[in-house]
């Protein structure tokens, strides 16, 4: 692994915990440096997956709003959702701090698509 200095481990911490808005800020701040780039091509695929993700949950609890045991099911997957984000995302900070690249599966395919390396 190259050298990665303090000023791009910052910057990569900043584009991670900030999903989306954060990857748009490294990319602008550091368009040069690899690490910053990978960590901001993550954030703008996390944020989006998240959101996707958001939109077909609530759509999916508007159709079934009339039958209220399958909203329960569908709030609890909401929440399971919510719960998987969030481990994803502390596992995404610990392997930042690590230096780590790290590529989840179907995060980094959308990074993929969106131009990262």
């Amino acid at each position: 692994m190259s050298q990665v200095t303090d000023d791009e481990l910052n910057w990569g911490l900043i584009a991670w915990v900030i999903p989306l808005a954060g990857g748009v800020i490294g990319l602008i701040m550091r368009p040069n440096s690899n690490y910053v780039k990978h960590w901001s091509y993550l954030s703008l695929a996390f944020g989006l997956v998240i959101i996707v993700t958001d939109i077909v949950l609530i759509v999916l609890s508007m159709i079934v709003a009339p039958i209220w045991p399958l909203l329960m099911l569908v709030r609890i997957l909401g929440y399971l959702v919510g719960l998987v984000f969030f481990v994803v995302w502390v596992v995404g900070v610990v392997r930042e701090r690590g230096m780590v690249y790290w590529r989840p599966s179907l995060i980094y395919d959308v990074a993929r698509m969106l131009g990262a390396q």
